[in-house]
């Protein structure tokens, strides 16, 4: 992607909205900003962080994939009594990996934090990622649901501390074992030695995340996505399996990366449910 087309991008029906809430300032970088709509008349609505994709390097907030109807997923949720999130992070040539982590670990924070004003339930949040997004999003639930959270996965940007644990985790077509993909590590961490680049690989890697007591996860994925491969997806549903974490797998029949070659609604609709069970 070299630019976004003009897209609207209007208030959700029968939700209010806070557009560009700045969860976190970091000296150097752009403040990081984050929208969020509410259902009206909900009084600690769940709330769903949905976090965009773009290859670790590109993507908005505002947009969800360009092939999908623009904004309907986000009325869905809203209609189904989420509220739902959407932030931007630190994008990998700004700052390498913990940075994005780190950032969505501080999105999970404020939105506790400010829970009462905004109208939330801290007790009742979920996330939902799709390909370098869903990477991401777990690496910042599994590490902040952890019993003994690994401060150095999680940062101390923005808020600075507090919660960061979910109760469910949606995961699209994302990549879930770096130690099989030397091109990706190569592109996260280009100035960094073979051995380095092994150690964080290892360290980034979803699978090596989960445990027995993670939340639930949901897993979906594209039989033909050329992007992403499908063995990602397998391999983090078997070691859920191996330890039982609880997780499912859907594999998308026909269906390329961001499930082109499907209807997108129905599986919206898988995840809404998903979601509306654990949350």
């Amino acid at each position: 992607m070299t630019h976004f087309p003009p897209i609207s991008v209007g208030p959700l029906a029968g939700a209010e909205s806070w557009t560009g809430l700045t969860y976190a300032m970091v000296d150097g970088y752009r403040p990081m900003v984050m929208d969020l709509h509410v259902p009206r008349g909900v009084e600690s609505a769940p709330v769903v962080l949905w976090v965009h994709g773009g290859g670790w390097a590109t993507g908005d907030r505002r947009q969800v994939p360009l092939q999908w109807p623009q904004q309907e997923m986000f009325e869905r949720l809203i209609a189904a009594g989420f509220a739902v999130a959407t932030p931007d992070y630190r994008l990998v040539r700004e700052a390498v990996l913990p940075a994005a982590v780190h950032d969505l670990v501080a999105a999970l924070r404020y939105l506790r934090r400010y829970a009462a004003e905004l109208r939330l339930d801290p007790n009742r949040v979920g996330v939902w990622g799709d390909s370098a997004g869903a990477h991401l999003v777990a690496l910042a639930a599994l590490a902040g649901s952890a019993p003994e959270p690994d401060p150095w996965m999680l940062g101390d940007v923005g808020v600075g501390a507090g919660r960061a644990d979910v109760s469910a985790i949606v995961y699209w077509y994302g990549a879930s074992d770096l130690t099989v993909l030397p091109d990706l590590q190569e592109f996260l961490w280009p100035d960094a030695s073979d051995e380095e680049r092994a150690g964080l690989a290892a360290r980034f890697s979803p699978v090596g995340h989960v445990r027995t007591d993670s939340p639930p996860i949901l897993v979906m994925h594209g039989d033909q996505d050329d992007i992403a491969p499908l063995d990602q997806a397998v391999r983090l549903d078997a070691a859920a399996r191996a330890i039982g974490a609880p997780c499912e797998l859907d594999v998308v029949e026909g269906a390329d990366h961001v499930f082109l070659g499907t209807p997108i609604e129905p599986l919206w609709d898988r995840a809404v449910a998903f979601l509306a069970e654990h949350l």
